[in-house]
């Protein structure tokens, strides 16, 4: 699985700082878009950074995540925290969060850093939003973002390397336009000149989708888009958008089925296969 070698090492990598911007980013959508309680889930949560520091700002937060490494590392950084709020970490897959959570017990779902790219088919990315609306209370508020395929095929890079105290990382990435993929291989050397390196190897797929597409996927699921949001501004998507944000608010128990949304006329249209070119 990926993660397993990694986890140890996400932190001091640097990835640490999305979820520092995250954090400060969704206060800016919050205001905008208010959820209705302080209860959170945080699917494919991580390390846990973005879950402790809504907790250090009063919320009652859940992280979920699929990589018992991750959730490994977060919970060791929770021990003798304290914060307003709460925070807690489960092992679980987002596609499929039931399993490990009661239904409708939050008042907000996030879903951040790629995590909604490596869903690489449209049977996926529904369950995982499927998953984010079961979650949510009549009212709660879903936001997740996704890179988009301009980034993925255009400046995302094909060779990246990080040089650490203790660590070297390299990416090689490649693009694939027909299945609107990169592939990402990650390649760590861990140790000292002294000691020797040793050597771990990841992969990692992440897939583009348009964002009308996704619009309809949260339809059927019954989460209503508010807003679409070039990463971190309040700024509409453009052509040359890196990343998206989504807000989207699941539906009142009663209207979920028949209330519209911007995309509701074509909500009902059927998933296409996988390999689809988009």
């Amino acid at each position: 699985m990926i993660y397993d070698r990694y986890a140890a090492l996400y932190d001091s990598s640097g990835q640490v700082r999305f979820a520092l911007l995250v954090a400060v980013y969704l206060r800016e959508l919050l205001a905008r878009h208010p959820a209705p309680g302080n209860r959170v889930l945080d699917l494919a949560c991580g390390t846990g950074t973005l879950a402790m520091g809504l907790a250090d700002e009063g919320w009652h937060v859940t992280g979920l995540d699929a990589a018992p490494a991750m959730i490994a590392q977060a919970e060791a950084k929770s021990v003798g925290a304290t914060f307003p709020g709460s925070a807690r970490f489960v092992c679980g897959d987002m596609r499929d969060a039931a399993r490990a959570l009661p239904p409708a017990a939050f008042d907000l779902v996030t879903c951040t850093y790629d995590s909604l790219n490596y869903m690489l088919s449209e049977s996926d990315l529904l369950a995982c939003f499927q998953s984010a609306a079961d979650a949510l209370s009549p009212g709660g508020l879903f936001i997740g973002d996704m890179n988009t395929q301009h980034f993925l095929e255009f400046e995302w890079g094909t060779c990246a390397v990080r040089e650490l105290e203790g660590f070297v990382q390299i990416e090689q990435s490649h693009f694939d336009p027909q299945l609107a993929t990169s592939t990402m291989v990650l390649t760590g050397f861990v140790g000292d000149d002294d000691e020797g390196y040793e050597r771990f190897d990841e992969v990692h797929v992440e897939r583009a989708y348009p964002m009308e597409f996704v619009d309809v996927l949260m339809a059927r699921v019954g989460l209503t888009v508010e807003a679409h949001y070039d990463s971190f501004t309040l700024s509409p998507p453009g052509p040359y958008t890196q990343r998206i944000f989504w807000v989207a608010r699941k539906r009142g128990a009663a209207a979920a089925d028949a209330a519209p949304s911007e995309n509701g006329a074509r909500a009902a249209a059927p998933l296409r296969d996988s390999t689809t070119t988009l």
